[in-house]
């Protein structure tokens, strides 16, 4: 029996760009796409950024490489086998993503210090292992937004594997809606609250911000600058009075941008947080 072949369109960014070719890559088709860059497990290429797209065929991925056009460093590759599925998990350890939480891969072991407050999952193929800065700083907001109390749910938007939403219920928050487009991250957010005992208290759903109609004193996002930006108003608009907003996935080069878009939507600019070249933003409704 032949091996499953998996296509994919790898493309060369500047950090710059990479926003833009994001949204053409997701309009062309794009599966799933893979962005590397100086933070991730296995870094960018020399332009900065690395995209690696992955779509249902060849004709589909070489349409999508000639759609880009010439200007564009973009070619075909693939990967065949299932081996690929599982490489990722040797290099996922033990991360500590806020400073009580460490997150810990449901097939290692991890001696607990004091006052540790663990949250053990596998992500499968869902956005959120706390290795990313911008995981980092979502989690570390939401940690400090929780601490600070009064919050009786929060929304997580572009919940991926539910890592922010779980940050939350494991520090008492009683309840959770979180939402994502890909019914593979939402599949895998339910695995993992039923495997941590959440599953009682957090509503999952498949699909765009309009799923979720609520409103709460604690939203969180973290999404890439491209989505946040122009659906500010959708996305302020779920944050109840009194409360704050924790968006990430912004670079600090779009901090500016970011801090336009929501306060012309009513909202006041809070903390913001930085690692490496992410930076993670609060903003608050009066």
């Amino acid at each position: 029996m032949n091996a499953p072949r998996f296509p994919l369109v790898v493309v060369e960014a500047d950090p710059a760009d990479a926003d833009l070719l994001v949204g053409q890559l997701t309009m062309l088709g794009a599966e799933c796409i893979e962005e590397r860059d100086g933070t991730t497990l296995t870094r960018g290429g020399a332009r900065g950024v690395t995209l690696v797209a992955s779509f249902a065929d060849d004709a589909t991925a070489r349409e999508a490489i000639a759609a880009l056009g010439e200007g564009v460093d973009a070619r075909l590759d693939a990967v065949v086998g299932d081996a690929w599925r599982d490489a990722w998990k040797e290099h996922w350890k033990p991360t500590r993503i806020t400073p009580r939480v460490v997150v810990v891969p449901s097939w290692t072991e991890y001696a607990a210090q004091p006052g540790d407050m663990l949250l053990r999952f596998d992500p499968g193929r869902a956005f959120g292992t706390g290795q990313h800065a911008s995981t980092v700083l979502a989690a570390q907001a939401v940690e400090r937004a929780v601490l600070s109390g009064g919050h009786a749910s929060i929304i997580d938007l572009g919940c991926g594997s539910g890592i922010l939403a779980f940050v939350a219920l494991l520090h008492g928050v009683p309840s959770a809606i979180a939402c994502d487009i890909d019914a593979d991250s939402v599949d895998s957010a339910a695995e993992n609250a039923a495997a941590l005992g959440f599953g009682g208290r957090i509503a999952l759903r498949t699909g765009g911000f309009d799923v979720v109609p609520e409103r709460a004193t604690l939203v969180a996002a973290n999404i890439e600058t491209s989505v946040l930006a122009p659906y500010a108003a959708v996305v302020a608009a779920k944050l109840a009075p009194g409360g704050v907003l924790v968006l990430s996935g912004i670079l600090a080069t779009q901090r500016d941008q970011i801090t336009a878009a929501y306060e012309a939507v009513g909202l006041r600019s809070g903390a913001v947080s930085a690692q490496d070249e992410w930076v993670g933003m609060e903003f608050h409704r009066a």
